[in-house]
């Protein structure tokens, strides 16, 4: 039961990360500041998600496989929508806008570099020695 428990925390986490890196990408993408840059911004954040999804994963969850459609599934299709819609009931239409039309455009890049930062990090955990 506690392995549900921490994949679902990591879960959710992921996604409050992912809406967290939607807005500073939306930030970033305002007209006049670095519109030019964005694609530097957004494999960068993608990188940097990537990373922290290893790290969280090799600390959490350990060498254990059942992991990845524990996270990703719920990831997908619970928690990741219901974040969206929460970030859309604060936001005015304009931003909104960006926002919806960022995480459609590189949603893909961010599903990818979670999936090799979840993959990443277990293949390079040590396997614990049984007792």
């Amino acid at each position: 039961m506690l392995f549900v428990v921490k994949t679902q925390v990591l879960a959710v986490l992921f996604a409050l990360l992912w809406v967290l890196n939607i807005n500073l990408l939306a930030f970033f993408d305002s007209p006049g500041r670095a519109l030019q840059y964005i694609n530097w911004f957004v494999y960068g954040f993608a990188i940097c998600f990537g990373i922290i999804c290893f790290l969280m994963t090799k600390y959490v969850i350990g060498r254990n496989w059942l992991a990845v459609p524990l996270i990703l599934v719920p990831y997908l299709f619970v928690y990741q929508p219901i974040f969206q819609r929460i970030q859309s009931s604060f936001m005015s239409e304009g931003y909104e806008g960006l926002v919806n039309f960022l995480s459609q455009s590189t949603g893909t890049i961010h599903l990818l570099s979670l999936i090799f930062g979840i993959a990443l990090g277990i293949m390079f955990t040590r396997p614990q020695p049984r007792t």
